[in-house]
């Protein structure tokens, strides 16, 4: 979801256009690792998982990752957007941290084969492409599956094919290569939180940190677009929640429980920025018997004036590739084992633009809610109250052509105020979360995250 700590990061990222700059071609490197080698511009660096297993396997920025994600990645809580980053999984399941189950990365979409789109007969595999989760693939040792080649992208694949081009077995006895001496000082910045700590031993009556704006709105939007009234007497019973980038372990999950019953948790889509590390259909099963509910979130293309790096909206094409968007995240919720009736939430960040603009980012939607709730799930949308939400309010009040109503809203405020009866909205506070509080670190049982915090009266996938 939204943090303003990624605004720097974000600005940052790169495309395929940007490594072309006045047409040279960037310095190169060649990266050793289990008998392969391939190569990547030289700007990238490298980081070794198998021996720092706790570092965020993160898609919004340029990187190489070695060996297969930790279980308990450092990941800050809110990245969105996808560029060129290579991974090399050692092996086809990783740990999934509570001793009871595996996450198979066949059973997750980037496990997923795709589409053949060249062959490699260096390493006697193909490279196969993945659109709709921005990905291309490649199987090393194809019988057993003893590794895996995920490269990832914006919004153009040919720097990652060009480099997944590029592999080749190694030379006899050639060094691995080692974590770039730039990677200690990059995994530090890119954990950096906001000094707001929540604990579990008490609830705090200081007023958390608050922010008043989101990525790409200017500072002197109003903080609220939608005229407060006196909020409908409560007959609901809203429960407190969580979001992070990645999921956390069963085993941190268990402690969590003791504080929480709600989390937001990435199934996939082309700007989702982390690795899914734990997620699998097993950890929802195990995670709802624990009493969980679970707002399983698709972060696809963005609003035409996002101002990023990653797939954005072709407003001439809005509709069909909200449609698109939607068969995809339903096919992410059937593998992850979610059943017809769950909510599926779209993650829309925070935008600013003109009409052209907003009008896309409605018919988006509305293709995207036609095609979720076609398969028998119920449709939510995340956004900024100050702009997808105010914009979706407003076309739900008019009856915008085009736009179809999602069953649920999911507020992105970050007032502080565990409350979800702020704004006269067409949905019902029972049809309302919200995120009111991000990029802080929570402690629970002497477990800490990186998380956004939310309050949760709609619906759950339980």
């Amino acid at each position: 979801m939204a943090t303003p700590a990624f605004a720097a990061t974000a600005a940052k990222t790169t495309d395929q256009k940007t490594i072309k700059t006045n047409g040279k071609k960037p310095a190169m490197k060649t990266v050793v690792y289990r008998g392969y080698e391939f190569r990547v511009p030289a700007s990238w660096p490298v980081y070794r998982l198998d021996q720092h297993p706790t570092t965020c396997v993160r898609y919004d920025v340029h990187a190489v990752y070695l060996g297969t994600p930790g279980a308990d990645m450092g990941c800050p809580a809110g990245l969105v957007g996808r560029t060129q980053t290579v991974s090399v999984i050692p092996s086809a399941t990783v740990a999934a941290g509570s001793g009871s189950t595996a996450v198979d990365q066949r059973q997750q979409p980037d496990g997923l084969g795709g589409t053949e789109v060249r062959a490699l007969p260096a390493v006697r595999g193909a490279i196969t492409q993945n659109p709709a989760e921005h990905e291309l693939r490649v199987a090393l040792g194809a019988a057993s599956l003893a590794a895996t080649v995920l490269g990832t992208y914006g919004t153009d694949p040919a720097v990652v094919e060009q480099v997944l081009g590029t592999l080749r077995a190694a030379p006899a006895r050639a060094a691995q290569t080692p974590q770039s001496a730039s990677s200690q000082a990059l995994s530090q910045q890119s954990g950096e939180r906001a000094s707001v700590v929540e604990q579990s031993a008490a609830v705090k009556t200081a007023k958390p940190t608050v922010y008043e704006s989101w990525r790409g709105v200017p500072p002197n939007w109003p903080a609220q677009i939608v005229v407060p009234q006196p909020p409908p007497p409560l007959k609901i019973h809203p429960v407190s929640g969580f979001d992070a980038c990645t999921a956390p372990t069963l085993a941190t999950m268990r402690v969590w429980r003791r504080q929480y019953a709600a989390v937001g948790v990435y199934i996939g889509g082309a700007n989702s920025a982390c690795a899914y590390g734990n997620l699998s259909a097993a950890w929802f099963r195990f995670a709802a018997a624990m009493g969980w509910g679970m707002l399983p979130t698709y972060v696809g293309p963005q609003a035409p004036c996002w101002g990023f790096s990653g797939a954005l909206i072709n407003p001439g094409k809005a509709a069909a590739e909200g449609q698109a968007a939607g068969a995809g995240a339903v096919a992410d919720a059937r593998l992850f084992g979610l059943a017809e009736g769950s909510p599926i939430y779209y993650d829309m960040e925070a935008y600013t633009g003109g009409q052209a603009c907003t009008n896309a980012v409605l018919a988006f939607l509305g293709g995207w809610d036609r095609a979720v709730a076609a398969k028998g799930y119920l449709t939510g949308v995340y956004s900024s109250q100050d702009s997808g939400i105010a914009d979706m309010q407003k076309a739900a009040a008019t009856g915008k052509a085009g736009f179809t109503k999602p069953d649920a809203i999911w507020i992105a405020r970050w007032d502080g105020n565990a409350t979800l009866d702020d704004g006269t909205l067409d949905w019902p506070i029972g049809d309302r979360a919200k995120q009111y509080a991000g990029n802080l670190h929570g402690t629970v049982g002497g477990i800490t995250l990186s998380i956004d915090k939310d309050v949760v009266a709609g619906p759950l996938a339980r």
